[in-house]
């Protein structure tokens, strides 16, 4: 059986990236702005996107639903809640996926990081490119899955993370664990930084590893090393705690089945764009992509 080609896209990551760039407001007929809207689509309008075999669009619609909060209370309780245009924005974004062929997931108990590796999970054995920034990410490379940051270009890779950080991709989630997560508010071990941390993990060590070797005496070769010992002993119930935030869950309950692309979706969704104000400065975009019906 052939590989398949699949996008996995993190929806908020790209989204974000074109709502806080300097671009200039563009406002449909309600005074709206749709400018991020607007990108977001031209982003889409890839040609690999509608040759290749499936493209999943994950939403992140579960700040403070989602299980994690029942784990840890202040679990991302610094992240202020989405305001009315991005929320306006993005529920469009979900209608125009659909219509564009695209596999749409979202959950009140799961975020788009979970969503993600539960695809990736059911995927395995196919070629995945996940498209987002999120270091969380980085747990679910493998041979077949590679994380594209698209702010720079740089493709993540097994290879490319043991390279630079020296790190498995199954050992992200205690790294994070260990140094703490200030953009999800997850509270780290006392005196572990980046690379206090990336020592300790050396050897592929993983929790129970660094734990039994903490209790028997060996040699983690980290500077101040009795006090890092000390505070990961001391941390213990948090570590734990950490890892059951950090650790992506595989088993959400979603479906990658997607409708048949027709000259209907396309029609649509031109009412669709048309309405917004936006079918005129998509028209180049949209028209590149093979089978597009104007």
């Amino acid at each position: 059986m052939m590989m398949k080609k699949v996008h996995l896209v993190d929806v908020c990551a790209v989204f974000f990236r074109f709502y806080f760039s300097p671009a200039p407001d563009y406002l449909n007929d309600e005074g709206r702005d749709v400018s991020s809207l607007m990108s977001m689509i031209r982003w889409l309008s890839k040609k690999e996107f509608f040759t290749d075999e499936l493209v999943v669009m994950a939403f992140d619609e579960s700040l403070g639903s989602g299980f994690r909060h029942a784990i840890d209370e202040n679990y991302k309780t610094n992240r202020a809640l989405p305001t009315d245009d991005i929320i306006y924005q993005l529920t469009l974004l979900k209608s125009i996926a659909q219509f564009m062929g695209f596999v749409v997931l979202a959950s009140d108990e799961f975020e788009a990081d979970d969503l993600i590796a539960s695809a990736a999970n059911q995927l395995a054995g196919d070629s995945c490119i996940i498209y987002s920034r999120d270091k969380d990410l980085k747990q679910l490379l493998t041979n077949n899955v590679n994380l594209l940051d698209f702010t720079n270009n740089t493709c993540w890779t097994p290879e490319l993370l043991l390279s630079q950080m020296h790190l498995e991709p199954s050992q992200i989630p205690l790294y994070l664990a260990l140094v703490g997560d200030a953009s999800d508010n997850i509270q780290g071990v006392k005196g572990v930084g980046d690379k206090t941390a990336r020592l300790l993990l050396q050897g592929g060590r993983h929790w129970p590893d660094l734990f039994n070797d903490i209790k028997s005496g060996e040699h983690l070769g980290v500077r101040g090393e009795a006090r890092i010992k000390e505070n990961i002993l001391v941390s213990v119930s948090l570590i734990e705690k950490n890892l059951s935030l950090t650790r992506l869950r595989l088993d959400a309950p979603i479906s990658l089945q997607r409708e048949t692309l027709t000259d209907d979706n396309w029609q649509v969704l031109n009412a669709l764009l048309k309405q917004l104000n936006l079918q005129a400065p998509l028209k180049k975009s949209l028209g590149l992509i093979s089978g597009y019906v104007l």
